[in-house]
């Protein structure tokens, strides 16, 4: 059965802020951002790719460094034996003055530049179809009108955002009824930042491969591409991930701590220094602690920082209450905390914002600094 092999990445977003660091850590990780796109191109030699798929967003938004253009397109130079299929997407959408058109690519590099099309690779028996925004919002679906080879294998590069219906997003909303009417044999699906697995929808297989590098907090664990074979309805593929650093969101329990260096030991033993040191960290402290502690997340992070690549704290304890001792106690704190533990019996009020009231109140009743920053 003739077979052809592919490796897919997409979302890439060159050039991003990365807000989420600090200025020295977000440059380093832009320039981590081109490492791990010449890992791409190197994979795709070592693992003798026929074809590989770029699906959208390879940039980010309206400000692109000159060296990234001639970085990328240094890079596609090193695998002039490949065929390159771009799809842009809603961050890098085709026109006029879109960065697709600062770059003189490759003789092996295709963009699709609107509607669907098609490319006939005759000496691999494949068709390669593809669409790409012309704007940054494309309200239905471009996955319509495939009339496919039946003779070749058929694969699409698309970018856009799977839903119930046609009209369900502005990403281009390819629904499940789209991709079994195709009959494609895969579709490479950009836009999504995870991983999706590779799923079936009747004959036709497809994958969001997500991005190949987190670029925040809402992008954790690992990232990478999908690399392998297609045949005539079937596929054979794996995902590999390709992050040099990954992001992580821990809780740390530190109830009952009585001190700062007790509460640095609590979260540096949670984690293990090789991944302390490799990776980026947003630590939310949990639990309960005596309201006479008034919990600094800077203070936290001053003790910690040295121990990791990147790390942020975020607070998020409780004070501890002993509701005896509370009802009993005729103070101003007393009663105010008596006060609030009664609006918590009260269908109408939130208890997350209750707690939150009380932690504050107690540490202004207490005589303690209070940063209202800290709770926005």
């Amino acid at each position: 059965m003739k077979k052809v092999k592919i490796l897919q990445a997409g979302d890439l977003h060159f050039d991003t802020p990365f807000k989420d660091l600090n200025k020295n850590i977000a440059l380093i990780s832009k320039e981590e951002l081109l490492e791990v796109f010449s890992k791409i191109i190197s994979m795709c030699i070592e693992n003798s790719v026929d074809i590989l798929l770029l699906t959208g967003d390879i940039f980010d938004n309206l400000t692109v460094n000159k060296k990234t253009l001639v970085f990328i397109k240094s890079q596609l130079e090193r695998i002039s034996n490949i065929k390159v299929f771009i799809s842009p997407g809603n961050h890098d959408p085709y026109y006029e003055k879109s960065f697709y058109k600062m770059i003189e690519w490759p003789s092996n590099v295709h963009i699709f530049k609107s509607s669907v099309e098609s490319v006939v690779l005759q000496d691999l028996e494949t068709v390669v179809w593809g669409a790409g925004f012309n704007t940054h919002h494309v309200k239905k679906s471009m996955l319509k009108n495939i009339s496919i080879n039946e003779k070749y294998i058929n694969i699409m590069v698309i970018h856009g955002d799977i839903s119930n219906s046609d009209e369900g997003n502005d990403y281009n909303p390819i629904t499940l009824r789209d991709i079994e009417d195709s009959r494609l044999d895969y579709i490479a699906i950009g836009h999504r930042h995870n991983y999706s697995g590779i799923l079936r929808q009747k004959d036709t297989c497809y994958a969001y491969a997500g991005c190949p590098q987190g670029r925040g907090f809402d992008e954790l664990g690992d990232k990478g591409i999908i690399v392998g074979e297609v045949s005539k309805g079937t596929v054979d593929l794996k995902f590999i991930r390709t992050s040099k650093r990954n992001y992580y969101v821990v809780d740390v329990d530190i109830s009952n701590s009585v001190s700062y260096e007790e509460i640095k030991e609590r979260v540096i033993n949670s984690i293990s220094e090789e991944e302390r040191k490799n990776n980026l960290y947003k630590v939310i402290l949990k639990g309960e602690i005596e309201s006479y502690i008034n919990l600094n997340e800077d203070v936290v992070f001053e003790k910690i920082k040295d121990y990791f690549y990147f790390v942020k704290v975020i607070d998020n304890t409780d004070v501890k209450l002993d509701f005896d001792k509370i009802s009993k106690d005729y103070s101003i704190k007393g009663v105010y905390a008596r006060k609030l533990l009664d609006k918590m019996e009260e269908d109408d009020y939130d208890d997350e914002v209750i707690k939150l009231a009380l932690k504050i109140g107690i540490q202004c009743l207490s005589h303690e600094e209070v940063n209202l920053n800290d709770y926005k």
